[in-house]
């Protein structure tokens, strides 16, 4: 079976790495200086994406420009989520198999490397969450299940080497893990969605609001916004659990990120400042009234508006609809009877994708925008072997 397969392949590298970092003092206020982030890659042709049916795993690649998938280039996992940064593709698998895989996709995306993802720390699962990798080769892996990013040298994508952790704990709330989840790499700022929640408790966020905290990758100092209180204290954001962040293309320094809560937040990541793309009570208005039902987003064609996928208010299905960003204006449903655990939504040129888990009717779906409303393109649903889990656009 392929999660045997990629169980039996995860086996931890000959150590487990340095031990991981005290937690340097905390630097008082937001970061002075802010680079340009680490974006998607620019002028995408392709979809790379993970299949499971909770048994087994695979990844998928899709041209776009022929609605065509090549199915099980390589091995997936049950909880799988696909990266691709330079000319390199990496599979994060997460819960309970704590792995990453580097792919080659030159060679058909041959494995070029496996390493497990142990925290330093005794936890049932390290459960990787996100990786982002800079120009200088150095990939940074958020981990849910335990308060660290693991520091990689991935500059030899045959030999990936642990370098070091950095400690969270000065943003964690009361279970001492911050649970940490997306992340931006910006410069020398690390910027971490962490969504503090009571794991022991089905996840109830502790906090009134999601949380951005920033990091110094050299120190791994925690950027502090309130010295007075206890620890560090990140950005609140404006709405509850930031589950997925992409740069704004509206700025054109790469320095402003829109931030998926339960509305949309349009974050200055230089100012440390959040403001209402998307309004929350607009999703109430559509019936997204609760903070586990948005689930992905990605921006229009024309760039002033997004598209977001959601649960109904009964997780019975998902949804998509339109939203025109900075406005008023209701959200319009442009689909419905989906089936998604994850994000696999993503805008392509004039076209939206949708990894739909429908049973008996599972595969990659597109729409054509330009009409409205959007239509079908014809072959959808794309069969790509075994069901989307997730799903990112690539060159």
């Amino acid at each position: 079976a392929l999660l045997a397969a990629a169980c039996d392949l995860a086996a931890p590298p000959a150590d487990d790495g340095p031990p991981a970092d005290d937690a340097p003092p905390p630097i008082a206020g937001w970061p002075a200086t802010v680079g340009a982030c680490v974006g998607e890659p620019a002028a995408p042709t392709r979809l790379l994406v993970t299949t499971t049916d909770f048994s087994t795993g695979g990844v998928s690649v899709v041209d776009l420009a022929r609605f065509t998938a090549d199915d099980d280039v390589a091995l997936g996992s049950t909880d799988a989520k696909p990266h691709w940064f330079g000319d390199t593709a990496y599979v994060l698998h997460r819960y309970g198999v704590d792995a990453l895989d580097v792919l080659d996709p030159a060679d058909d995306f041959a494995l070029l490397a496996q390493r497990a993802i142990a925290s330093a720390r005794d936890v049932v699962s390290a459960n990787p969450h996100a990786l982002v990798v800079g120009p200088d080769g150095r990939g940074y892996v958020t981990l849910f299940g335990a308060p660290e990013v693991q520091v990689w040298d991935l500059r030899d994508p045959a030999r990936p080497v642990l370098e070091r952790r950095i400690d969270l704990t000065p943003v964690a709330d009361a279970d001492g893990n911050p649970e940490a989840s997306e992340a931006l790499l910006c410069g020398d700022v690390l910027f971490l969605a962490v969504d503090r929640v009571d794991q022991a408790h089905g996840l109830v966020p502790t906090d009134a609001t999601g949380r951005l905290a920033a990091f110094d990758v050299k120190t791994g100092a925690a950027f502090d916004l309130d010295p007075d209180a206890p620890g560090a204290q990140p950005l609140a954001l404006r709405g509850q659990w930031a589950r997925q962040l992409r740069l704004d293309p509206s700025d054109p320094t790469g320095r402003t990120a829109l931030v998926l809560t339960t509305g949309l937040e349009r974050v200055d990541l230089s100012a440390g400042t959040s403001a209402w793309a998307i309004a929350p009570d607009r999703l109430a208005a559509a019936g997204i009234t609760d903070h586990r039902l948005p689930q992905a987003f990605d921006l229009g064609p024309d760039g002033a508006s997004a598209y977001l996928a959601a649960y109904r208010p009964d997780f019975s299905e998902v949804a998509i609809f339109r939203a025109t960003l900075d406005s008023d204006d209701p959200l319009v449903e442009i689909a419905a009877g989906l089936q998604s655990v994850e994000q696999t939504l993503e805008v392509v040129g004039d076209r939206l994708y949708f990894g739909d888990r429908t049973h008996g009717a599972s595969g990659l779906r597109a729409w054509d925008l330009r009409p409205d409303p959007p239509k079908p393109v014809p072959g959808s649903p794309l069969g790509l072997g075994l069901a989307p889990y997730a799903a990112i656009a690539i060159p």
